[in-house]
């Protein structure tokens, strides 16, 4: 076939997968009630209030369970009292916005977060729970400016500059990021997740000795984690390593057989250096864990048709039409290949006869 579809990913959504993702930043005292307790004080809360009706916790809780239950107008029933009874608490608005920041309503939180700053004005739980909700709605400069301000107020806590870094990472803004890495590895020098990220980020500059180092020094650390192989090997075929790459892959997919994310890296890479009998072997493996990721039939399709298995490669390219039939390219990539394996068995016939 003389038409292939891309398989590959570019390096930075490869190493994107393998970065941390900013996590909520609400750090509130109490984690949310789960579902089995959201019953039970729905079931009770007559009787939880029935000694102590201007408990604000009690307030709250029965609050949080009814609007998790999609009860939102009996909620506001109890955060109201909750308000009446301590109108300057900010952590009753802080309560509501990480409700809404639960659910994905992210102007919601960020409401609800103004008031409990117009309460709290220095209070850098509050920022960062400002970060995590911009950063929801896809404003990362915004979430940005609200880190700094959370680490002016509190510059020990790790996970706001792990967030802000983070982000850094994805706005491309890698110098800064590897700034803040680096203070993080500092602070706690057993930190691997960030030695990954700090990886990360120098490879991003070009620094590859320096990324190496990082990697190593989070796989001395946590031999068992598996993100630090699979990072380790992408900036390994970057730096034009591809050999060495397939080990770092091949034991990454060791720690974790379910990622399938790691088998199709790993097959790309084995493909194009024409080891294609291994690459066929290991996308089979990413479709079987799912069968829905239409980048991996495609690249079972190129790879298959690449060896001469077009009847085989057709039905892969048919899965992944299916899966998106809206996508010209998909589309184009499996008329051409029905159309010359058309075309193949017609010159067969002829030749036949």
């Amino acid at each position: 076939m003389g038409k292939f579809f891309k398989n590959k990913d570019s390096f930075k959504r490869k190493i994107q997968e393998c970065v941390e993702k900013p996590e909520s930043s609400f750090v509130l005292e109490k984690n949310l009630p789960d579902s089995r307790e959201n019953e039970d004080i729905i079931k009770n809360y007559e009787e939880i209030l029935k000694n102590d009706s201007k408990n604000i916790e009690n307030l709250l809780n029965i609050g949080s369970a009814f609007f998790l239950k999609n009860e939102e107008e009996k909620a506001r029933e109890f955060f109201n009292r909750a308000k009446e009874l301590e109108p300057k608490n900010y952590l009753i608005y802080m309560q509501i916005a990480r409700l809404y920041h639960e659910k994905g309503r992210y102007e919601k939180a960020i409401l609800n977060l103004k008031r409990a700053r117009s309460l709290s004005p220095d209070n850098p739980e509050i920022y960062a729970a400002f970060g995590s909700a911009f950063y929801g709605i896809s404003k990362p400069e915004e979430a940005v400016k609200c880190y700094i301000k959370a680490i002016k107020l509190n510059p020990e806590k790790q996970e706001y500059l792990i967030n802000l870094a983070n982000i850094y990472l994805e706005l491309e803004h890698y110098s800064d990021a590897v700034n803040i890495y680096k203070k993080i590895t500092e602070l706690d020098i057993n930190d691997y997740k960030t030695f990954v990220c700090l990886g990360n980020a120098y490879s991003e500059l070009d620094r590859y000795d320096k990324a190496f180092e990082c990697f190593e020094k989070a796989i001395s650390i946590e031999p068992e984690y598996h993100k630090a192989y699979l990072c380790y090997g992408i900036v390994k075929s970057k730096a034009g390593k591809s050999e060495e790459s397939i080990e770092l892959y091949q034991r990454a997919y060791s720690l974790n057989e379910n990622d399938e994310k790691i088998l199709i890296i790993l097959a790309n890479t084995l493909a194009e250096k024409k080891y294609y009998d291994e690459a066929i072997k290991y996308y089979y493996k990413a479709i079987k864990i799912n069968s829905r990721n239409t980048l991996a039939n495609i690249a079972m399709g190129n790879t298959l048709a690449v060896v001469g298995r077009l009847e085989d490669a057709i039905d892969y390219y048919r899965a992944a039409h299916k899966l998106e039939p809206d996508n010209i390219k998909i589309k184009l990539l499996y008329e051409d290949a029905v159309e010359e394996y058309a075309q193949m068995t017609i010159k067969k016939i002829t030749e036949d006869e």
